[in-house]
């Protein structure tokens, strides 16, 4: 009975100090959401060819991998945003400040977007 107990105790502290010395992780709630008219949000302009083409966009601060290729403008709007992305075979990042966009000569393909 006692070593038992005993044994429940250390399984109890063992469990115990693991819970205390692990950190919680953040909750990356990054989402895609519709552009609309909103100039807010962190926005890929992305061509088909032809003339045609769509955007994304995202909200709230986090991190996403995507995989969009044909992107050749990115707008941060209202946020810091980190766009890790791929041009003729070399991967670059790019940081872009609140309000701030970039475009590039071509198209690029964006496999993440962070937002801070």
């Amino acid at each position: 009975m006692r070593k038992t107990l005993k044994r429940i105790t250390v399984g109890g502290a063992a469990a115990a100090a693991l819970f205390v010395a692990v950190p919680a992780s953040p909750a990356f709630a990054i989402n895609s959401v519709a552009c609309g008219n909103r100039t807010d949000l962190v926005k890929l302009d992305i061509s088909f060819g032809n003339g045609m083409g769509t955007n994304r966009c995202f909200a709230n601060a986090g991190v996403t991998a995507v995989n969009f290729g044909g992107v050749y403008n990115v707008s941060a709007g209202n946020n810091k945003v980190t766009v890790n992305f791929e041009r003729n075979g070399r991967y670059e990042t790019r940081t872009l400040g609140k309000h701030a966009g970039i475009g590039f000569q071509g198209t690029v393909r964006v496999y993440e977007v962070r937002i801070w």
